[in-house]
C-alpha cells in the first residue's frame, strides 16, 4: 500500500530546486540619457534571481552619476557597478567583466536598449524546455527613436521568416513543457511559440542571420566562457559586437531557440556602431560599413580561437563536433593544412570530409583509402552535409 509522504519531506525537496541566476551585463558609454531606463527596466522583470553588473566604460557625460542615484533606488535584486578608465568597443568592454558573471545564463545589455517585464522569464522557459537545449535563445526586438517613439514592431534583419523556407529543418518545439518556478516540481505547458535551430544548420554563410541585436539574446554562461576570443588582435574585436561573434560561433556549438515575439527595445539615435541608418522600410541595411569585410575578419577570429586552442575545445564539445566546427569555418585547402597535423585525430576529421561528400586529397590518403575523385560542391551543400550527421 502506498504511503502519503511528509509534508516535511516536500518542503526539502522544493526547495532544493531553485531558479536558475540570471546574469545581465549592462555595458555603458555616454549613454546618461537612456541608462536609467535602461537598469529600470531590469528591476522591473517578473523574475527574481537576477545579478546586474553595469560597467561603465569611461563615460565623459553625467552616466556615472545617473547611474549611481538608479541603484540607489533599487530595492529588489542584485546590482552593481563597475567603472574602467576606457572604452575599448563592445566585445573587449564585455570580456573585460567576464569573472563578474556569476550566472548560468547571461544578456548583454546595450545601455540604449531596455527589456519588457517578462524577457528574461521567457528566455529561461526556452532554455529550460524538455524537447531541445541550446547554446543561445533569441526573441525579437521594437525598434525606438531618441525619444521612445516607436519605429517598427521587428528588428528587420532578424530573419525569424527562415522557420518557412523548405528544408530549413527549423523544429517548432512550442508543444515542449518548461520550468516553471511556481512549480518547482512539475513541468508546465509553454505559452508563447518556440523553434529550435540545429546548430548544423550553418550560420557562416553572410547571407543568414536568425539574431535580433545583443540585447534580445539569453547565452548560456559556459560557452561565453569557452569560446572566450582573448587571443585576437585587438583591431580586430572592435569591429565586432557580441551578437555577431557570439551569436555565429555559440550557435555552432550548440543551436538556437528562437522565440516568437519581441520582449524588450532596440534604441537607433544615430550614434549606435551597429545600426546608424534611417529604417526606410524593407530588409535596407543597418549600419554604414562593410559586412562582407567585417565577416571576413568574424571567421578569421573565430578560425583562431578554435585551432589555438585545439584541446581545450575538441576535449568540450568532443572531436567529431570540434572538427564539424572546423569544417564550416575553413576554405577545403585549410581544413585539410590543418588537419595533416592531426594524425591522431583522423578517424573524427575523416568522417568530417567524408561527411561532406569529399574525397580525401593525396597529402592525406593513406594506401587503403578509396573513392571518387573529390567533388568540391557549393558552399551550402557542403556546409550542411558536413554538420548535419553530428547531430541528427
Amino acid at each position: 500500500m502506498n504511503e502519503l509522504v511528509p509534508t516535511t519531506v516536500l518542503q526539502h525537496a522544493t526547495t532544493a530546486v531553485k531558479s536558475p541566476l540570471v546574469s545581465v551585463v549592462i555595458i555603458n558609454h555616454n549613454y546618461g540619457n537612456f541608462i536609467e531606463q535602461c537598469i529600470r527596466s531590469v528591476a522591473e522583470q517578473n523574475y527574481n534571481s537576477i545579478d546586474c553588473v553595469i560597467v561603465d566604460c569611461a563615460s565623459t557625460d553625467d552616466s556615472r552619476a545617473i547611474i549611481e542615484a538608479t541603484l540607489a533606488r533599487q530595492h529588489r535584486g542584485s546590482f552593481r557597478l563597475v567603472c574602467r578608465s576606457t572604452n575599448r568597443g563592445q566585445v573587449l568592454n564585455a570580456l573585460d567583466v567576464l569573472d563578474e558573471i556569476k550566472g548560468a545564463f547571461v544578456t548583454y545589455l546595450d545601455a540604449d536598449d531596455f527589456l519588457f517585464p517578462q524577457f528574461i522569464s521567457t528566455h529561461v522557459k526556452a532554455h529550460l524546455n524538455d524537447l531541445n537545449s541550446a547554446a543561445l535563445s533569441v526573441s525579437d526586438q521594437v525598434q525606438i527613436d531618441a525619444a521612445g517613439q516607436l519605429l517598427a514592431g521587428t528588428c528587420h534583419w532578424h530573419q525569424k521568416w527562415r522557420e518557412s523556407e523548405a528544408e530549413t529543418n527549423w523544429t517548432d518545439v512550442s508543444r515542449a513543457r518548461s520550468w516553471d518556478p511556481g512549480t518547482p516540481l512539475q513541468m508546465g505547458t509553454l505559452d508563447f511559440r518556440l523553434h529550435y535551430v540545429p546548430a548544423w544548420w550553418s550560420s557562416w554563410l553572410l547571407d543568414r542571420w536568425i539574431w535580433s541585436a545583443t540585447s534580445g539574446i539569453m547565452f548560456r554562461t559556459s560557452i561565453i566562457h569557452a569560446l572566450a576570443p582573448t587571443m585576437a588582435p585587438i583591431d580586430d574585436l572592435r569591429l565586432q559586437s557580441i551578437d555577431s561573434y557570439y551569436g555565429r560561433l555559440a550557435h555552432s556549438v550548440g543551436g538556437t531557440l528562437v522565440i516568437d515575439g519581441s520582449h524588450g527595445a532596440h534604441r537607433r539615435h544615430g550614434k549606435n556602431n551597429f545600426s546608424n541608418r534611417a529604417i526606410l522600410g524593407g530588409q535596407t541595411p543597418n549600419a554604414v560599413r562593410d559586412q562582407a569585410e567585417r565577416f571576413r575578419i568574424l571567421r578569421g577570429i573565430a578560425g583562431q580561437v578554435l585551432t589555438s586552442r585545439r584541446d581545450e575545445l575538441a576535449g568540450m564539445f568532443g572531436l567529431e563536433l570540434y572538427y564539424s566546427i572546423a569544417w564550416q569555418l575553413m576554405s577545403n585547402d585549410q581544413f585539410f593544412a590543418f588537419a595533416k597535423h592531426r594524425e591522431t585525430d583522423r578517424t573524427a576529421w575523416e568522417a568530417t570530409i567524408r561527411s561532406a561528400n569529399v574525397v580525401l586529397p593525396p597529402s592525406l590518403a593513406q594506401a587503403h583509402s578509396s573513392g571518387s575523385p573529390a567533388r568540391l560542391g557549393g558552399i551550402r551543400h557542403r556546409l550542411r552535409r558536413a554538420a548535419q550527421r553530428i547531430w541528427q
